[in-house]
């Protein structure tokens, strides 16, 4: 009896490990594909911003720097694309399709387009640890 209580003692730790890792693996799957779509929404966001400001007739440096956003958000979307191991035509046809998805969105209601994305975006490109942060609380909550 007291070997089995012996070796429950020392095995319970590495499998009290082996779970606590398995939850972390999770959560940082969880907020890397979400930071992703997270990214792809924005490039789309800026992409259709951009346009509809070229054709407003815009003032340009508001439009280059609705571009220069869209590039980062492209950027990383990709990069977090390519370390999850998604094929690159795969993800360029997941952004077309996101892109038109928008460009719809748009043409209902810009104005409703531009409350739902605009300051998420915003945020997201200038401050990205404060989004994967969020994206973090709710990975280690939904994988409790």
């Amino acid at each position: 009896m007291k070997k089995i209580i012996l070796l429950v003692l020392i095995i319970a730790p590495f499998s009290l490990n082996a779970n606590e890792n398995a939850k972390e693996k999770k959560v940082a799957k969880y907020v890397m594909e979400n930071i992703q779509k997270d990214y792809l929404n924005c490039y789309s966001f800026y992409k259709v911003a951009a346009q509809s400001f070229k054709d407003a007739g815009k003032d340009k440096s508001i439009i280059d720097s609705l571009e220069n956003s869209a590039d980062v958000s492209l950027k990383y979307n990709f990069d977090l694309g390519e370390i999850m191991g998604l094929n690159p035509e795969v993800m360029s046809q997941m952004t077309k399709d996101n892109v038109n998805k928008f460009i719809k969105l748009a043409k209902k209601n810009f104005s409703l387009l531009a409350k739902d994305y605009g300051m998420l975006c915003k945020n997201l490109v200038e401050n990205p640890e404060q989004r994967t942060n969020f994206w973090e609380e709710k990975g280690i909550k939904k994988f409790k």
